[in-house]
């Protein structure tokens, strides 16, 4: 008898493809890679001033938002349920967190970008993430800087 034939071994090929399916299948979790960069609208230097603050991606229509911690150099990457795990394909409004003068809390420094973009209603920035690895590039308009009389 070929052991090729045999019902125990057909058996045991067909349960070792099924559980490397499923690995396969469990390993895609949908997410994928999201980074860009925020740079300065009149100059396209990095926002480096925002470096620590967050940038959020949300959406309502999906019912998700993933965040991102801004580097020094102005970049950023995204995760939803883990840092850096990637985001759901969909589109989304972009927002940021930016240090500000607040009674409560220790000073941090003054916004450096328009006070729009934190907010989605005003935002202005959206992003639409595909099923591959994703690269933004947001232009941001800066504060002006009030002269001192």
């Amino acid at each position: 008898m070929r052991f090729d034939r045999c019902p125990s071994h057909r058996l045991s090929v067909v349960v070792t493809a099924a559980f490397w399916l499923v690995c396969l299948a469990g390993c895609n979790t949908g997410h994928y890679p999201v980074q860009g960069k925020l740079v300065y609208a009149d100059t396209e230097e990095p926002v480096k001033e925002l470096a620590e603050q967050e940038v959020i991606f949300s959406s309502e229509k999906l019912g998700k938002s993933a965040r991102g911690t801004i580097q020094k150099d102005g970049s950023f990457q995204l995760g939803t349920v883990k840092e850096n795990d990637g985001v759901v394909p969909g589109e989304y409004v972009v927002t940021l967190t930016q240090p500000y003068r607040e009674p409560d809390r220790p000073y941090t420094g003054d916004r450096v970008v328009d006070q729009k973009y934190e907010d989605p209603a005003t935002s202005g920035l959206i992003a639409e993430v595909k099923a591959e690895k994703n690269e933004f590039v947001f232009k941001l308009r800066r504060i002006e800087k009030k002269k001192r009389k």
